[in-house]
Parts: C-alpha cells; sequence; structure tokens
C-alpha cells in the first residue's frame, strides 16, 4: 500500500519495486494509488483513513477481491488496521514496514498550528497538503480505548532500531528540529504559496526557545506512539511477529543498501511468513 508520497509507481518503478517484483512470480500483486495522489482523481472530500480504506475494499471488490494479504508503510498501515478491525474477513495476512502512524490531534492551540505548518510541508501535495493529510490525524485504532479488542490475523511487523518512532516525542520531534534546520539555510527555496508562509512560521519558531521548549514538552508527553505499541502488541497478541531490520552504517550509500541488502531482506522475511500463514 502506498505511502504518503509519491503514488502505486513506488510499487513497481520506485524504492519498492525490489520487493515487488520478487513476489510476483508466486503471488497476484497488486499496487494502488490513493485518491488525491498522482493519476487518481481529486476530491473535495474523503482523505480520511476510514474512506481510503473503504476505497481499497471498493478495489478489492471491483477486482472480484474476496480476500487478499496486505502490505504496507506507515501510512499504509493504518488503513491495514482500520480495515483489519471492521473487515477482518478480507485479510488473509498483514505485512507492515513500521508502526502505524497516530497525529495528536490536539486541542492546544500552538500544536494544532504546529501540526498545520509540518503538513504543509509535503513536497509533493502542493496546496493540498493539509487539506489531504490533515485527515488521517484523527484516526485512533479501537483497541487504544479498548484493551479487550482483538486482531485475529497474522501479521509480520518490521522495525528498525533507528525508527523515529521510538525516540522521545517520536516523529513529530524528529521533523520539528529538521524543519526548522532546513529553512534556516540561506537557500532554502519554498515550492509554493503555503510552504513559504510554513516555512516563515518554523524561522520564527528557531528564534523563539520558550515556544520551542513548549511544543517539544507537550509533543514528548503527549507522544500516542508507546500507547500504540502496546495496544498493537496486545490486540494481536501470538498473531503478530516482529522482525528488526538491518542496522544501518553512518556512512552508507543508501540507493545501493536498498538494493543489495535491505530489498532481499524483506522478501525473505516476507516469503517464509507467508509460506507458513497461508498454507
Amino acid at each position: 500500500m502506498q505511502s504518503f508520497h509519491n503514488d502505486a509507481s513506488e510499487w513497481h518503478t520506485g524504492e519498492m519495486a525490489g520487493i515487488a517484483q520478487e513476489l510476483v512470480a508466486e503471488h497476484q500483486v497488486l499496487a494502488l494509488t490513493r485518491r488525491g495522489w498522482g493519476k487518481s482523481d481529486h476530491t473535495e472530500w474523503g482523505y480520511d483513513v476510514a474512506t481510503q480504506s473503504e476505497d481499497l475494499l471498493g478495489f478489492m471488490d471491483a477486482l472480484g477481491l474476496d480476500k487478499a494479504v496486505l502490505i504496507g508503510r506507515i501510512p499504509g498501515n493504518q488503513d491495514m488496521i482500520w480495515i483489519a478491525e471492521h473487515h477482518p474477513e478480507r485479510i488473509a495476512a498483514l505485512v507492515m514496514i513500521g508502526n502505524p502512524l497516530v497525529g495528536l490531534n490536539s486541542p492546544e492551540p500552538e500544536i494544532r498550528t504546529f501540526e498545520t505548518e509540518i503538513l504543509a510541508m509535503s513536497w509533493d501535495l502542493g496546496e493540498r497538503a493539509v487539506a489531504m493529510r490533515g485527515p488521517r490525524n484523527s484516526w485512533r485504532p479501537h483497541f487504544l480505548t479498548d484493551s479487550s479488542r482483538s486482531i485475529s490475523i497474522p501479521t509480520l511487523r518490521f522495525l528498525s532500531e533507528l525508527d523515529k518512532e521510538s525516540l522521545p516525542g517520536g516523529r513529530n520531534v524528529f521533523y520539528l528540529d529538521r524543519t526548522i534546520r532546513q529553512v534556516s539555510v540561506p537557500d532554502f527555496k519554498p515550492w509554493n504559496d503555503m510552504v513559504a508562509k510554513a516555512a516563515e512560521y518554523f524561522r520564527e519558531l528557531g528564534k523563539d526557545s520558550s515556544r520551542q521548549e513548549f511544543i517539544k514538552n507537550y509533543l514528548i508527553k503527549h507522544d500516542p506512539s508507546p500507547a500504540l505499541r502496546a495496544g498493537l502488541q496486545q490486540a494481536l497478541g501470538d498473531n503478530l511477529k516482529t522482525v528488526w531490520e538491518p542496522q544501518i552504517p553512518e556512512d552508507a550509500d543508501f540507493d545501493a543498501l536498498w538494493k543489495e541488502v535491505y530489498a532481499p531482506f524483506f522478501v525473505k522475511e516476507i516469503k517464509a511468513f507467508l509460506k507458513q500463514s497461508l498454507d
């Protein structure tokens, strides 16, 4: 399933092609581009997790697929868990690269502004970035508020020791610091008016240590990632198999490393998991 950027082409010509191409000999492999991305139609609504998950089920219905193995990354994992909680009969197995992402969806004005401006920096969505990504921030899996919920679906999860979500405050603190550095360099060039406005916000934030400290402390205190990880473990129980990705050397050529190490690693683990889960 598509990540936040690009479209379905990431699975046949992009970064994930090295995985998909090795699975087609034994499986029917299909990739879907979400509404609003790539060549998919842009609508004025329907960018929340529930609607986009229903889009995937509609895609399966149109092809006559009663059940499928779902493979995806961070935002795709949101859709996969939504389907697992609402329509588990449609899933044969899950493969998650990373954990699902849970947004803050904070009532605090300063934090809501931060969340909006960080979404505006999405490089590939132009002026639609906030409208398309913002609605996904309100998603919460049922198992976060109801510990009796369970998901009886074989699930393979890949995690990295370098994953930003495991840092204090998770991805939000990482992107706060990175974006302030990004917009503060003299040669930074915004790619649209909304990014120019967001860049000004982050430049001013970079000059105000007290506001930075308030935001960081809030992000760390209210980080939903630990509760998500614990809830996911409890909901899936023995159905969850976690595999740790190889560590990345600091001076590594990522493109070469992905092709030579990562893609073969994912393929090997996914094939073994599917053989065990589907046989």
